[in-house]
């Protein structure tokens, strides 16, 4: 495995850049609704934590959200996911992580042409992407094992054409706050980790989620700048009802599973049960697909929590489109103008401006289909099960 990590000079710069970004945005308030300030912590993270204790929360572990702050995004370590043919993603995904200001290391990719059929954990059906899918699975697996055998808490994984928003970091703040409510961490003996205890899988990136049908709590989000309007959200799959909400809303919930691993995180238990299931037992289908599985077998206890909507997606580049996929074959068709779904103020797409400082260049994806936004962003714990 292959470690990137920032410069103490250059980590200097960022965060320097990053005042400086700040500092703009609070004298400019720049983008069309005035809230592009709120993205980037306009919102300090006591006021709103205090905001949500008044509002009725009687116990919540704040004690380890600076963690969230630390090189690896509040987990052990973070991960990408690269065949190591793709420098081309290898590239993008090392630009947006120093931009960023996180460390990874790499999980290679694995070339199903190569397995043996013994090491394959069922029967896959024939078919042109067979050996992808494979190779698919073992990264992942591969992943698993690395938890296991380097005794992580925690840790984090990327597909290497990830892409998520300019103010990650603030949304992984709401995140952890969402994840301790959900596994229930606010009861009892602080976490250790800012996202809580008693998981085993977090997704961050997916395209399709849906809640536990007899589960009813949910982490409310509301006024997220960074929410994507809802006739602007594209998902493959089942999502959660959110016709109580309006469009600048996001929930937390305990998922039944999903569908795309964009991104995700681990716990070390989780880790021996992905391992167990889908690598020791027999499984054929799609890992993703495997994922969903775990979740929505309660017998196997493996807990799940979701975000909708999602916080990381999948990036599409300008080019060719049969760039896109490692699996798939798009067709040979040219996109003009790259574009990443459901991310509002999107890494990649601002990456240039990120670099030379231009904060007042940030772009939004969807500035024409945005609702004004009034007050800050209010966290909400709604509790009960139906």
């Amino acid at each position: 495995m292959t470690v990137y990590r920032l410069g103490e000079a250059r980590r200097r710069s960022l965060f320097l850049l990053a005042l400086v970004g700040v500092f703009l945005l609070a004298l400019l308030a720049i983008n069309p609704q005035g809230r592009l300030k709120d993205v980037l912590h306009n919102q300090k993270p006591r006021s709103m934590l205090e905001s949500f204790l008044s509002s009725g929360v009687k116990s919540l572990s704040t004690s380890h959200l600076k963690a969230l702050r630390n090189s690896t995004l509040g987990f052990q370590k973070v991960f990408v996911a690269n065949l190591p043919e793709r420098t081309d993603k290898l590239d993008a995904f090392r630009v947006s992580a120093s931009l960023t200001d996180f460390d990874f290391e790499v999980i290679e990719g694995v070339n199903g042409e190569l397995m043996s059929p013994k090491a394959h954990p069922g029967k896959f059906q024939d078919s042109p992407a067979k050996n992808k899918t494979l190779g698919c699975w073992r990264a992942h697996m591969n992943f698993a094992h690395t938890i296991v055998k380097n005794h992580l808490s925690t840790a984090l994984i990327f597909e290497d054409d990830a892409d998520w928003d300019v103010g990650f970091r603030s949304q992984l703040e709401r995140y952890a706050l969402g994840s301790q409510h959900i596994s229930n961490s606010t009861n009892g003996p602080p976490s250790l980790s800012p996202f809580g205890d008693g998981w085993d899988l977090l997704y961050l990136g997916h395209c399709s989620s849906t809640p536990i049908n007899w589960d009813g709590r949910r982490f409310v989000i509301e006024n997220d700048p960074t929410a994507p309007p809802g006739n602007s959200r594209m998902n493959f799959g089942g999502v959660p009802d959110m016709s109580p909400y309006d469009n600048t809303t996001r929930i937390m919930f305990a998922a039944e599973g999903g569908i795309c691993a964009y991104s995700y995180a681990l716990s070390y238990r989780g880790a021996q049960k992905i391992l167990y299931y889908l690598s020791m037992s027999s499984f054929s289908r799609p890992v993703d697909f495997g994922f969903g599985d775990m979740c929505r077998h309660q017998e196997r206890n493996f807990k799940c929590i979701s975000i909708f909507p999602q916080i990381v997606d999948s990036h599409r580049s300008a080019g060719p489109e049969s760039k896109d996929s490692d699996i798939g074959n798009r067709g040979a068709r040219e996109r003009e103008r790259g574009y990443t779904a459901n991310i509002v103020h999107s890494t990649r797409l601002n990456a240039d401006h990120l670099i030379n400082g231009d904060m007042g260049k940030i772009e939004n994806q969807f500035e024409k289909h945005m609702v004004p936004i009034e007050g800050p962003i209010k966290l909400r714990w709604r509790t009960g099960r139906s």
